[in-house]
């Protein structure tokens, strides 16, 4: 019996946020940022969030052939840049692969500021690397 009032919550809350939801500000927000992207190659990497792409399925593909390692921040700054008025920050993390000496490196990426507590000196994150290349990085 539960799983029913459960299922029926879900629709209720479903049919909440739709009546709520502001689809024209949402897809303005989406012809704002494609107009800001226009123009550059959605395979290439942004700059401004590790090697990530704007193409979803890139990153996927890349990510499959990336090591996982994790990274301690040393150090944050701002950078001039924002996207979308989120700053990007220039973060220098102590990086650790198994089976590998660690290095510093610097990765840069858009933080809000609800986030930034979680990217303070000492934090210990999840990142990716690329096998070719041990700057290029992506979280998780």
């Amino acid at each position: 019996m539960g799983v029913f009032r459960d299922v029926f919550r879900l629709m209720k809350a479903g049919a909440k946020q739709t009546a709520t939801t502001d689809y024209a500000a949402n897809l303005k927000m989406s012809a704002d940022l494609a107009e800001q992207f226009a123009g550059t190659d959605p395979n290439a990497p942004l700059g401004s969030h590790g090697m990530s792409a704007a193409n979803p399925f890139a990153n996927m593909a890349a990510y499959a052939t990336m090591a996982q390692g994790s990274g301690t921040v040393v150090a944050i700054e701002p950078t001039a840049t924002d996207v979308a008025g989120t700053p990007v920050y220039r973060v220098h993390l102590d990086l650790k692969l198994e089976g590998r000496d660690a290095y510093r490196t610097v990765y840069q990426t858009v933080i809000a500021d609800s986030a930034l507590s979680n990217w303070q000196p000492g934090s210990v994150l999840p990142f990716r690397v690329s096998p070719s290349d041990p700057n290029a990085l992506m979280l998780g």
